[in-house]
């Protein structure tokens, strides 16, 4: 990967800005928490979104933990429309890898993805996601 620079960084999530391809890479680490503390990671990516509205994401949820079932309705009520609202319009992701960790993530995703306007993929490297970010940009430029 080329160069990276820090924009954020707390012991749930680093968020790296990518230099040579002009995207955001949300690096969620393998720590449990819940209420405030969770709140603060997520509103460091829209605080990011904002920053740079139209970004394309990397998430490497790979190593992501459970999410408290108190705080799913939060994310989905509040922090996807205002990610979305921010500028985000897609992620190329890497899924949980734990089991309990996927159904986490993926019951605060489904509802979004039903609602439109926002586009996610999944992918099995980081490599994969960077070639997916890539070919978007490419074949939304073009449609342009």
């Amino acid at each position: 990967m080329a160069a990276l620079t820090l924009v954020y960084q707390d012991d749930l999530v680093k968020i790296f800005w990518h230099e040579a391809h002009s995207y955001y890479m949300s690096e969620w680490q393998p720590v449990f928490r819940k209420g405030a503390e969770l709140r603060r990671a997520y509103q460091a990516c829209i605080d990011a979104a904002k920053a740079r509205p139209g970004a394309l994401w990397l998430v490497d949820a790979s190593k992501f933990a459970v999410i408290d079932p108190s705080d799913v309705k939060w994310i989905e009520s509040t922090f996807w429309p205002a990610f979305i609202g921010a500028g985000a319009v897609y992620e190329a992701a890497l899924p949980p890898t734990k089991e309990v960790s996927k159904m986490s993530a993926s019951r605060t995703v489904e509802k979004i993805m039903k609602k439109g306007g926002f586009e996610i993929s999944v992918h099995a490297s980081r490599e994969e996601a960077e070639a997916a970010l890539l070919a978007w940009r490419k074949k939304h430029a073009e449609s342009e």
